[in-house]
């Protein structure tokens, strides 16, 4: 893990993605939104362990992350994959539990990471926020109503 340095982001150029938990959210916001936050890099390792307490939301700005649950097996079914623009915690914003999934740097990625009070207090105080926390709503009642598919998952056991 590499916090970057706002040297780092500048020459980098990153930034939020303005599309998914972002559409609609006037630009002005989306800029203050982003120095709420951190830009940290991963490669390789574990971005939000499952099972422990993980008080952040992060957006993937670039790369990958895989998406894993604790099996029976003691082993790891993979879920999925997050890509650029997809949200990590968007449920720490209404409740407060540890996660139950793993993500994990598949190679380099940079994610935006902001402390779910710092964003819950800017949406509780601006009236810009409003459209992110209608879009936050949106995914998670999308997440509650799709049903998953169990032969699309992937497991592996430890051994």
């Amino acid at each position: 893990m590499n916090i970057l340095t706002e040297e780092q982001v500048a020459a980098r150029q990153l930034r939020l993605p303005e599309d998914g938990l972002l559409t609609d959210v006037p630009a002005a916001f989306v800029a203050e939104l982003q120095l709420k936050g951190t830009f940290i890099e991963y490669n390789q390792q574990v971005i939000a362990p499952a099972g422990q307490p993980f008080d952040y939301v992060l957006c993937i700005v670039t790369g990958k992350a895989v998406l894993s649950r604790p099996n029976e097996n003691y082993g790891k079914t993979r879920l999925g994959s997050l890509a650029r623009g997809q949200w990590f915690g968007e449920a720490n914003l209404f409740v407060r539990a540890p996660s139950i999934d793993e993500l994990f740097a598949a190679g380099e990625v940079i994610v935006w990471s902001v402390a779910t009070e710092t964003l819950r207090d800017l949406l509780a105080s601006r009236f810009e926020g409003i459209q992110l926390l209608f879009n936050c709503g949106v995914l998670l009642a999308q997440k509650l109503t799709v049903q998953p598919d169990p032969a699309a998952a992937i497991t592996t056991t430890s051994e």
